[in-house]
Formats: structure tokens, sequence, C-alpha cells
């Protein structure tokens, strides 16, 4: 089943003020976590929400995780009701960076059977149409009714390590081409990928003003990257971030795409370093 992805500005500015529709600003900087909150403060959509990413779409993160693993799963829930999210929400997520931070919040809500898409071309996008922008910091209602929350597309590292012996699925690394081929690793403990994935970075879903490429284009692009079943891949990057969004290009490519690795590299090189200290 394909899955609702993307938005684009006149859309959302017709949707504003909608009693149903919530929106998600999840700008972060992975060498600033107090960035994100800083940057809303000095202007965003008006009535978005900002969320936390580092804390808000992932739980705490430990010596056998990555660095953004997945939430407690009640947890979450009591977070989408603090958002104001049920299953009648409609839900437009955004960001700066071309959708790779909103496409972490559009995969973990589009497992819970919510509507939601992410805005195409991102806060950039809005401001350079002129639209206008808010300095309230935003609440919404709390909403009665809670979500139960289930992530049956997140692979465990458990099913990463026996893919080696059954081969049941080909992993793609999100990552860009250096960190991939283990040069300028800055963020993680080793270098490198994990033995058989494949490089697509999510940025080559893009073109170069931060939109999506047509999806015309990326069906074209993708396809000559995938040879078998869609249900055969399974997507991972640095913490289980930018991963999302190439499962967001597959989709709004017409190709169905939902398996991420959440732990991804950063997780995968723990597991290496423990190996090495044996």
């Amino acid at each position: 089943m394909l899955l609702k992805t993307l938005i684009n500005t006149n859309e959302l500015a017709t949707l504003l003020g909608q009693s149903n529709v919530v929106v998600l600003d999840c700008r972060f900087y992975l060498t600033d976590h107090s960035k994100g909150q800083s940057e809303y403060a000095k202007g965003h959509i008006p009535s978005a929400i900002f969320v936390d990413v580092h804390h808000e779409l992932a739980g705490p993160e430990n010596e056998l995780t990555g660095r953004h693993p997945l939430p407690d799963e009640t947890d979450f829930s009591k977070q989408l009701q603090v958002w104001g999210i049920d299953s009648a929400s409609q839900v437009i997520v955004y960001d700066d960076m071309g959708g790779a931070i909103a496409a972490r919040a559009w995969w973990m809500l589009s497992q819970q059977n919510i509507d939601v898409q992410v805005l195409n071309g991102g806060f950039p996008a809005w401001l350079k149409e002129g639209r206008s922008v808010s300095l309230l910091s935003e609440t919404a209602k709390v909403a009665s009714h809670p979500i139960k929350i289930s992530f049956p597309w997140s692979i465990a590292e458990q099913s990463i390590v026996e893919n080696f012996e059954t081969n049941q699925f080909q992993l793609v690394d999100a990552r860009a081409s250096d960190r991939f081929n283990g040069e300028n690793e800055t963020l993680d403990p080793v270098a490198g990928h994990i033995p058989g994935a494949i490089n697509r970075p999510f940025t080559d879903n893009l073109d170069a003003d931060g939109y999506f490429k047509p999806a015309e284009q990326l069906h074209v692009e993708w396809k000559d990257w995938l040879s078998s079943s869609s249900d055969a891949y399974v997507y991972y990057c640095g913490s289980g971030v930018t991963a999302c969004h190439n499962v967001l290009a597959l989709n709004y490519a017409g190709i169905e795409a939902n398996q991420v690795y959440v732990g991804s590299w950063s997780q995968w090189s723990k597991r290496m370093l423990r190996a090495v200290a044996l």
C-alpha cells in the first residue's frame, strides 16, 4: 500500500485554522540540539507546534541502542495527545532540510494510520513565497482519545544479524557517500557501513532548491537501484532519521516501501566495538 507523502505550500495555506489540522515544526540540527527551538522562536508557520526530535521522536540512547531509538510506545501515545493528535487529525510536518528530519515524524505517524504529509520545500519554501510567520509558542488542545502505538515497520538489530544467513532483504544506506565509504566520520565511533549495503544518499531525492524531484524522475532513478520487490529492502542511515526520507521518496515515486532499521549505523558501530573488545 502506498502512503500519503507530500503537500505543497498552497495546499497547506488553505488548511491552516481548520480544527483537525495539526502542524509540527521538526527543525533539528545534529551538532546543536538547542538550535531547533531557537529557530522556531525566530519564526515558524502559524499554528505550528515545535517538536523536539531528540526527545519527543526518540527515546533515550544507551550502550545498546543507536542515537535515536524509537520512544516508548506509551510515552509516544501521550505525546501525540499533547500535540492534539487523534485518529481524525490531519498532520503536516516540516523542517528546513528538504524533509530530512520531518520524514522521521512522517514515518512514525504513518504507522499509526494517521493522515500525515510532509511540506515539500519546508520552511524555506514558505519564507521564499513571502507567507506569514508566527513568533508565538504554540500549544494544542490535548486530544481526548489516545492512539494505541505500534511500530511494525521497525527492523531490529537481530534481524540485520540474521539476514547475513537468510538474505531476506537488501540494506540501503541513506548517508552521504563519504560516510558510507568510511570517510569524514564525525558522529559515530566507527567509520564505514554495514556489509552488503548499497548507498543511496537521501539528498539524491531532492533538486538544487530543496524540493523533491518530480515523482516520475524519482521512479526511474529508484527503479535503477531496486532489482526485486519493494518488501525485500530495509533502509538505514546514521540514527534512523534520514533513512525515512528514502522511504518517503519511494512512496512519492509510486513504489511501496516502509521498513527502517532504526538503530542504523550508530547502533551497528557499537556492536562492532563490543566485538573487538571480546
